[in-house]
């Protein structure tokens, strides 16, 4: 279930890769101009395929289970999944939904990271038992670079704060 835990990190990251040729514009809030961000095309597919993915996993899960349904939000979908993962272990379709997850991994991976960004391994995340990820930005990226648990999205450090975080990992 880690690439599940992994996939709203990789959806946020696939929003930052900008296109040529042909452009969705995607808003990301209320705005009083008419700007729009511009998102490449095969983003806007990994995304939406994301949620889909994510969105009909949690279903067979509620369904089944008969519990509510989470939002289909990207974060609470994946908690939602990783929180049901014995049980979906034990599905007869436990095999798709690993193959399924694993290929989007993947595809989302390839799409975020496809122009000069990079992931690089930092080590264990002060705050839980997940693994720390930078996040390198190319030069020409507005966003800074970061660092993110893998476990936890919401652990994250931006550069200005990876001395203080440093000192964190070298005291656990």
């Amino acid at each position: 279930m880690g690439d599940i835990r992994n996939l709203p990190t990789l959806y946020d990251d696939c929003m930052n890769q900008t296109g040529q040729g042909t452009m969705r514009m995607i808003r990301t809030g209320p705005r009083k101009s008419t700007t729009a961000d511009p998102m490449s095309a095969a983003a806007t597919e990994i995304r939406t395929a994301i949620r889909k993915v994510l969105a009909s996993w949690a279903s067979l899960v509620a369904d089944e289970r008969r519990l509510q349904r989470p939002p289909r939000d990207i974060r609470a979908l994946a908690q939602f999944l990783c929180r049901h993962a014995e049980w979906l272990a034990a599905h007869p379709a436990a095999a798709e939904i690993v193959d399924e997850i694993g290929d989007l991994t993947r595809a989302a991976r390839k799409t975020a990271y496809s122009k000069g960004g990079g992931r690089v391994p930092v080590g264990s995340c002060p705050t839980c038992s997940g693994e720390l990820v930078a996040h390198m930005r190319r030069r020409e990226d507005a966003l800074p670079a970061e660092i993110v648990c893998t476990t936890y999205p919401d652990h994250r450090w931006p550069a200005t704060r990876w001395a203080t975080l440093a000192r964190q990992i070298q005291g656990r």
